[in-house]
């Protein structure tokens, strides 16, 4: 495929920059609780990384329209170079918010501009198959992250955990100032042009949408209270961090595979199936209690997810005019950070009232109850 080596360059990139955003996903949690944070506000901690991105990446998504895309991404990994390292700094749950703050910032200037630049490169009747082995290289990173956090964190401590997410960003950041000729973009034009916003208003699109929403209401579930459902278990740091890695291991290994399929059955019934198969095996994790149940459970949730998302995201691509991809996935994005603030900020709130068995029954739920106003959209 022409492109294929700067397709190939995106990757790596890719696969370095998740790891260090989701190296963190087992230690905040655990970080949080030493310094006197309660469930609620744990779950508050986590998801203010997603809220922040939320906000700005449908902004940031617009400006890399016009802009260019190299710019974002080489920002993106300098403030995921520098942000860890204020974590140590932090005394209270209070700072911690702060610094989390800080960086989802890097969230937010990363994930619409790197994937945009996928799309750019890619002819429409591949997109699914292309799209899918980024993702599968992103997920890739955020599977390498946990077991990574989880491993430094037991035998280190904590400040070796954010010092070590530093140092991934920093190889991250070389390696594409080095390759920064070969991810150049070329802008679509200045400051002064206006998204038109219309094909917004697609049936399909809120589809599209609403599927990385309710995915990530049971993934972000899963990354911020495994940690702490666990410890009660006996399920310490590393383990923990191996149950999310599994989630993102399965997906990453069906993006490619899903994706291609996607492009020859259509975006529909993949992200149907692949919304089915999450609800139901995130409400499985409240009847198991042991390690390796778990663990398969994680796998069957990351199956759902691979299946789905490649095709929501090809979906979007598909529908939005070719001028403004920066803006769709910028949008697309942001729900799904959304997803990941809601589901860790409410979910919380249902743990304390009650625990985490009724927790991630009531995150299942939600997630069917998800597929099935897609099913109506569609």
């Amino acid at each position: 495929m022409k492109n294929s080596f700067t397709l190939y360059t995106i990757y790596i990139v890719a696969f370095l920059a998740a790891t260090s955003f989701s190296l963190l996903f087992p230690v905040m949690p655990l970080y949080a609780t030493e310094l006197g944070a309660n469930v609620s506000q744990v779950g508050l901690i986590v998801a203010t990384y997603s809220y922040v991105a939320a906000l700005l990446l449908i902004p940031l998504g617009m400006l890399s329209d016009r802009l260019g895309r190299q710019k974002f991404v080489v920002a993106s990994l300098i403030i995921s170079t520098l942000a860890p390292l204020l974590y140590p700094l932090a005394t209270n749950p209070e700072q911690v918010i702060l610094v989390r703050a800080i960086h989802g910032l890097a969230l937010a200037a990363f994930l619409p501009t790197a994937i945009a630049l996928v799309i750019d490169l890619t002819p429409a009747a591949q997109r699914g198959e292309v799209i899918g082995w980024y993702t599968a290289s992103f997920q890739l990173g955020l599977m390498a992250g946990p077991i990574t956090g989880g491993l430094i964190s037991s035998y280190f401590g904590f400040d070796a955990a954010f010092y070590g997410c530093s140092a991934v960003s920093i190889i991250g950041l070389v390696f594409v100032l080095c390759r920064l000729s070969a991810i150049a973009h070329r802008p679509t034009g200045g400051l002064a042009g206006a998204s038109s916003w219309s094909w917004t208003k697609q049936t399909l699109v809120f589809a599209g949408l609403l599927t990385p929403l309710f995915i990530a209401v049971g993934s972000g579930t899963i990354a911020a209270y495994i940690p702490l459902y666990g410890e009660g278990l006996g399920i310490f740091e590393v383990h923990a961090g191996l149950i999310i890695a599994a989630v993102y291991a399965s997906s990453a290994l069906l993006r490619a595979p899903a994706g291609r399929l996607s492009d020859r059955l259509g975006r529909k019934p993949m992200i149907i199936c692949g919304l089915a198969v999450s609800a139901v095996a995130v409400a499985l994790i409240s009847q198991f209690h042991g390690l390796s149940q778990l663990v398969i459970t994680a796998i069957f949730f990351g199956v759902g997810m691979g299946i789905a998302m490649p095709a929501a995201i090809a979906l979007m691509a598909d529908l939005s005019p070719a001028a403004e991809t920066g803006l769709s996935m910028g949008i697309f994005a942001c729900f799904f950070q959304v997803g990941l603030a809601v589901g860790a900020t409410t979910m919380g709130f249902v743990a304390e009232m009650s625990n985490f068995e009724t927790m991630f029954l009531a995150c299942g739920s939600s997630l069917a109850f998800g597929l099935l106003i897609i099913l109506g959209l569609m």
